[in-house]
């Protein structure tokens, strides 16, 4: 069979397989911790966190189910969702927003909801954006802190609920113009896949962890599903905008500008295919995870291949 994975000595971390195996599994926990540290700059100082379920199932049949790639909660009993969207999306933002506000909806007690006073732990969305990035974005900002803010004071009304977007495509720095340990993780996230030699500033065991040679054949196969799916999404992306570009070329304005919003419409359509079908291959890891719960395979194996955390095949 041909492989698919690029010559190369380590994972590509922007996809889905690679950024979960790297932040999203229990061996490598250490590194989500470093990393949420970095991110939050002494806002929070995080010991330990333990991994939640990923899936949240809607509150009927009609309501969708949200399928979060890393949710967790710190010793101290803030909450946080790590997601990965590789392509841009028109309601991204109202995505992130659904996504907390169902997760915050598990939260809350489901019994003797008279003796609740509605006080919520915090929570916070980091979503890591690869090949996109807000259009509004200030000259060299690739990070956008979102809060709730009281418009007359400018301050802060409410702490408990952030959204951090990590935009990795307005991210441009060089390695030796790396000045915090942030940037430093951007660079090695972004680059990781391209590297022949470990940076001189790595002193985490990141790239023993993402080492191609380190898979399992089950991994390897996960990891070029991954892959393939991220390709196919960027692919028709891009194809897509080339198409309405040289068209545009060659019409009228007018026509041209109702092309690309066409073309646009296709290429929400197929990225709504493409999420389909990643849930569905959620999904089949989950399936491949309860066949190997009851063939008796240890916990530990099953997490090994499948890239689930060991709390979450409990669960199943």
């Amino acid at each position: 069979m041909t492989m698919l994975i690029p010559p190369g000595k380590y994972i590509d971390a922007t996809s889905d397989f690679g950024f979960k195996r790297l932040f999203g599994c229990e061996p490598n926990k250490p590194l989500l911790i470093a990393f949420l540290n970095d991110i939050f700059i002494g806002k929070h100082k995080i010991k330990d966190v333990v991994f939640l379920k990923n899936e949240h199932q809607g509150e009927d049949k009609n309501t969708a189910k949200v399928i979060l790639d890393i949710s967790c909660v710190d010793d101290q009993g803030n909450y946080f969702l790590v997601e990965l969207q590789c392509t841009d999306q028109k309601f991204f933002k109202d995505r992130c927003l659904y996504y907390s506000s169902r997760f915050i909806s598990d939260l809350a007690p489901k019994g003797g909801v008279d003796l609740w006073k509605y006080e919520l732990p915090p929570l916070y969305v980091i979503a890591v954006m690869d090949r996109f990035s807000f259009e509004d974005n200030l000259p060299g900002q690739y990070i956008r802190r979102v809060s709730l803010m009281d418009n007359e004071t400018g301050k802060e009304f409410y702490n408990k609920l952030g959204f951090i977007y990590i935009q990795l495509a307005a991210f441009d720095k060089a390695e030796d113009d790396l000045k915090t340990d942030l940037e430093q993780w951007l660079f090695v996230i972004k680059h990781l896949s391209k590297f022949v030699d470990i940076p001189r500033f790595v002193k985490r065991p990141i790239f023993k962890i993402a080492e191609v040679a380190a898979l399992t054949k089950e991994e390897r196969m996960l990891y070029e599903t991954s892959l393939k799916d991220k390709w196919d999404r960027q692919n028709q992306l891009d194809f897509a905008v080339e198409t309405a570009v040289e068209k545009a070329v060659e019409k009228e304005r007018d026509k041209a500008a109702m092309e690309i919003k066409e073309a646009l419409s296709r290429v929400e359509q197929e990225r709504q295919r493409a999420e389909q079908a990643e849930a569905a291959a959620k999904e089949q890891i989950l399936a491949t995870a309860r066949n190997f719960k009851n063939m008796n395979i240890s916990l530990a194996d099953i997490a090994k291949a499948t890239g689930l955390s060991i709390e979450d095949i409990e669960r199943l």
